[in-house]
């Protein structure tokens, strides 16, 4: 393959992970109006779409590597950085696609930390709430305490 083949692909599998990644973050912003609204029991569903465009994700970047690593022997290369001083068609556009990927990535990580603070900040609560909850049964157990079954302990035998 020419070294113009292996930027097009390389251009196109970023391509398809920019669409997977615009996904991704559509399950972000989903997962956080869920968070918000307390919709905890949607939240499986969102991860669960959203692994799968994770797993789709990593299948294209293997085969981004492989590309990357041809392009790389063919033009003698040791780094990317070096690619546009070969002026070959579509350079520009690997480097656009891939800046775009990058913003991509920047908001999904944004959006999920906050994602993640959300949780815990409702994490906490629920944790007040169940020790609260064990301090009231605990401190109800003191002041009412078990009644026996109504057996006797002791026995009347007259002779």
């Amino acid at each position: 393959m020419k070294a113009e083949e292996y930027i097009q692909r390389l251009i196109d599998i970023s391509s398809k992970k920019i669409s997977l990644l615009d996904e991704i973050l559509l399950f972000t912003r989903s997962q956080n109006e869920v968070i918000k609204g307390q919709r905890f029991d949607e939240m499986d569903q969102l991860l669960k779409e959203r692994q799968k465009r994770m797993d789709a994700i990593d299948k294209l970047d293997e085969q981004f590597v492989v590309y990357s690593t041809r392009l790389k022997e063919v033009l003698s290369l040791s780094s990317f950085e070096e690619l546009p001083q070969h002026n070959l068609p579509g350079t520009a556009e690997l480097k656009k696609v891939v800046d775009s990927i990058s913003q991509y990535i920047k908001q999904t990580k944004e959006l999920d930390d906050e994602n993640t603070a959300l949780v815990k900040t409702e994490m906490k609560a629920t944790q007040g709430q169940i020790k609260n909850a064990n301090e009231h049964k605990r401190m109800t157990g003191a002041y009412y305490p078990k009644q026996n079954s109504g057996q006797s302990y002791f026995f009347d035998k007259k002779k």
